[in-house]
Parts: structure tokens; C-alpha cells; sequence
């Protein structure tokens, strides 16, 4: 199992979001958008409903994947 992250650099709900991650160990990929990147992003937030950074997904054992949500979701799908 493991988790992919879209964020933003600057973002520090996205910072937060991915040091949980790695504090926990669990395997992670981020992917960054850059202001030049924003037409791309804008695209995955209509896709999943959702307006800000990060956008976690939890992609399982089978390759299936589950929208988390924000790094607020985050915490509360880790249990922290």
C-alpha cells in the first residue's frame, strides 16, 4: 500500500500532509505542481470534486485507489 500526494511546494497544509506520511514510514509520492502547472491541477480538483491542496489518495495492494481527501482527512484516515 502506499500514498500520492498532489501538492503544491509552498503549501504547508501539503508539507504537514507529506512529513505525516513519513514520520509513519508509509511509502509516498509526491507530485508538485509549479504556478506554470496550474491548468493541470485545476483539471484533477474538477475530476475529484475537491478545490484545494494536497489531494491524497491511498492506492491499496491491487492497484485500487481511494480518494482521502485534504491533509485534515489525512490525519483523521491515519488516526492521528
Amino acid at each position: 500500500m502506499k500514498y500520492v500526494l498532489f501538492a503544491k511546494p509552498a503549501c504547508p497544509f501539503c508539507v504537514r500532509a507529506e512529513t505525516l506520511l513519513k514520520e509513519r514510514s508509509l511509502v509516498c509520492h509526491v507530485v508538485n505542481f509549479d504556478e506554470d502547472q496550474e491548468e493541470v491541477l485545476q483539471s484533477m480538483k474538477v475530476a475529484w470534486g475537491w478545490e484545494t491542496v494536497p489531494m491524497v489518495f491511498h492506492v491499496g495492494d491491487k492497484g485500487d485507489i481511494k480518494f482521502i481527501g485534504g491533509c485534515d482527512d489525512l490525519e483523521q484516515h491515519l488516526s492521528v
